[in-house]
């Protein structure tokens, strides 16, 4: 009798291994996909560097995902009331988050920096005081731009509009990851610059409180991208 419990058991036990990393699970990764080159649309499909790095994680620890597009201010609630499985989305590592959400090792860490209207530009990383700074909703540039003496912040629900109101001249900057700033300036030239950049902060995944289980393998998987060089190689393609 002992032995058909102990087969039962590990029945049962292996059963509950292949629920969890096999093929009837399927992961909710959310995103903002309007912060290139870290996410964006692209012919319908979200690409950039954060769902490149889904699909190599998923490859390495074993699950199917779908993408749960929304506003970035969003994603954190999502993550709470288990919406959402993953957050990845260039969200940065910071204390009042991590009460919130549980986070994996960060994967690589990005500065903060700010893109003007040549129209009205700001000269340079000493002209940034008494300023009108766009900034996404609930990021940790809302926050930057708020430290910054005299400044006035205007919250977008999106970089895009953030983008659109510097362009119309009804900002006088938007502050962003220093990639994503770059991006910005080089795709529109007749009308705005890249200003400069300033520390930033690490950027990771995020999981609800409860999903430990899915956090440390995630973490030993990242960690092998960044040990092969993988990572590294990824931030050259994307210009990280």
């Amino acid at each position: 009798m002992n032995k058909i419990v102990r087969f039962l058991l590990l029945a049962v036990f292996a059963m509950s291994s292949v629920n969890l990393w096999g093929d009837d699970k399927e992961y909710v990764v959310g995103t903002n996909a309007e912060y290139p080159p870290f996410e964006y649309l692209e012919d319908g499909e979200i690409k950039g560097f954060d769902p490149e790095l889904i699909q190599l994680l998923s490859e390495k620890v074993g699950f199917k995902y779908k993408w749960a597009n929304m506003n970035f201010d969003g994603l954190i609630p999502a993550i709470q009331t288990n919406k959402i499985d993953i957050v990845i989305a260039g969200m940065s590592v910071t204390p009042e988050r991590e009460n919130a959400v549980l986070f994996s090792m960060p994967y690589l860490t990005s500065k903060t920096a700010f893109v003007t209207n040549k129209k009205n530009p700001i000269k340079g990383l000493d002209d940034l005081e008494n300023k009108t700074y766009g900034a996404e909703l609930g990021t940790t540039k809302e926050a930057t731009a708020r430290k910054i003496k005299g400044a006035e912040v205007v919250p977008f629900s999106n970089n895009t509009a953030a983008l659109i109101a510097l362009k119309n001249g009804r900002v006088d900057g938007i502050v962003m990851d220093e990639s994503v700033a770059i991006n910005y300036a080089e795709s529109n030239p007749e009308d705005l610059l890249y200003v400069g950049a300033v520390d930033g902060e690490p950027k990771a995944i995020g999981f609800n409180k409860a999903s430990t289980e899915l956090k440390e393998k995630i973490d030993a998987a990242i960690q092998e991208l960044i040990d092969d060089g993988t990572i590294e190689k990824l931030k050259e393609k994307y210009g990280i």
